[in-house]
């Protein structure tokens, strides 16, 4: 059945070559790390129970931290080793998982994941979220690895998805629910769905999301006191932040950002882009409308923002720096929303106690959106006109927004627990007579 899945693979593959080539040949993001995507990984051996844990890109690697420092403080005599599919998810799983040996998940086809698995001959497979790839999966199974899917969630169109893939491969549903596997659903609507997807109900637990056990909820001062100084921030200043915005955001942020200093002449304008990559056409587009521009590692080298602070937008070209910057907020928007693209990370503004708009587009956030509102802790706007009027609002009211974030920073307390949850889950049902 592998040579199934293969065969629907290189179809798509030979389908879509002329796009592939030109990303390929265009972007270096396609190509980093292809040898160890085609199955040549080095990795020291060892004697210890070895546990493979495979997270997406960024949010599933720091959504794993909690996790994975309650499974080391529990167990450890194991030895753990992270993949990731993206460069940006492997750059931050070394930054955070120094001593351990990280890699590029090999691409689904049956004879890379098999040379892969017989390098790294892992006791354990930890699958976080979403990661389920069909000959990965199978392959597995054939070698008797148990696979535990933790934190995890399944969209209506993945759903979908899997059944359709189930029609085509008996073998991969017969894989997926071998009664050594277990799966560690973040809601009920998650379970449900897994039990649609053909996965025993016995197998299946709610244990809550894991996201909100790694949430920062306080930045030091002395982090706060660096940043304003180096931004060149008073104490009269205002600061609206706009987080991982995305291609289209920009220009109505930045007709906004007009609008805004007509009323607020000491407000001062952060954007943090979600992909680095688009620096230079946001400096070009910050440009037109008439503002200038200084990138955050030009401030890091000595530059200084210089006299026309207020039509001066700070462009933050650098990684790792958000959660910082947004702590210094008064105001939050989180992009990827006002776009049809899904949203991103509410939850680091949520726990840091900072007001937080988002657009009408937050699908891939759904949990934590409806949390928030719930607790009336987030604006959701639809337009240009309403997110300037959220943000006018809150600018205005500044005992109000402290309220809302201060609701947001609850919920995110009130979450916690999902780490401990899915360890206790695997002891029980995983590690039970495997661990020795």
């Amino acid at each position: 059945m592998s040579n199934i899945i293969d065969a629907v693979y290189l179809t798509a593959l030979v389908c879509g070559s002329p796009y592939f080539i030109s990303k390929f040949l265009v972007n270096k993001r396609y190509r980093a790390g292809l040898k160890q995507r085609l199955g040549w990984v080095d990795i020291k051996k060892v004697k210890k129970k070895r546990i493979w844990i495979h997270c997406a890109s960024v949010g599933e690697i720091l959504t794993a931290k909690e996790f994975i420092k309650c499974l080391e403080n529990e167990f450890n005599e194991l030895d753990v080793v992270i993949s990731a599919n993206t460069s940006t998810g492997l750059s931050v799983a070394q930054k955070n998982f120094k001593d351990k040996d990280i890699f590029y998940f090999p691409l689904d086809l049956s004879w890379v994941v098999n040379r892969v698995l017989n390098i790294i001959q892992p006791d354990f497979i930890f699958l976080v979220e979403l990661e389920i790839w069909p000959n990965f999966i199978m392959s597995a199974v054939r070698r008797r690895i148990p696979i535990a899917l933790i934190n995890a969630r399944i969209s209506g169109k993945s759903l979908k998805w899997y059944n359709m893939l189930n029609k085509i491969s008996n073998n991969f549903l017969e894989s997926l629910t071998k009664k050594e596997n277990v799966f560690c659903a973040r809601t009920k609507t998650d379970a449900n769905r897994l039990i649609k997807l053909g996965i025993p109900e016995t197998q299946i637990f709610t244990t809550g999301n894991m996201k909100f056990d790694n949430i920062v909820t306080g930045v030091p001062e002395y982090t706060m006191k660096q940043l304003q100084s180096l931004l060149e921030i008073s104490d009269k200043d205002k600061i609206l932040v706009c987080g991982s915005t995305h291609e289209g955001e920009e220009v109505i942020l930045l007709r906004i950002y007009s609008q805004l200093l007509t009323k607020f002449n000491k407000l001062r304008l952060i954007l943090v882009p979600r992909r680095i990559e688009r620096i230079e056409s946001i400096i070009k587009l910050i440009e037109s409308h008439g503002f200038a521009c200084i990138r955050k590692t030009s401030l890091d080298n000595g530059n200084k923002v210089g006299n026309q602070k207020y039509k001066t937008v700070v462009l933050v070209d650098t990684m790792g720096e958000l959660l910082n910057i947004y702590s210094i907020a008064d105001c939050v928007f989180v992009g990827k929303s006002l776009v049809p693209y899904g949203g991103q990370n509410i939850m680091e503004p949520a726990g840091l106690a900072r007001p937080i708009i988002v657009g009408p587009h937050t699908f891939n956030f759904a949990e934590e959106v409806q949390l928030l509102k719930e607790a009336n802790a987030i604006r959701i706007v639809h337009d240009e006109s309403s997110l300037l009027k959220e943000i006018v609002f809150l600018l205005e009211h500044p005992e109000e927004a402290k309220e809302m974030g201060e609701r947001a920073q609850a919920v995110v307390l009130k979450q916690r627990g999902a780490s401990i949850r899915n360890l206790e889950i695997l002891k029980e049902f995983l590690f039970k007579e495997r661990i020795v």
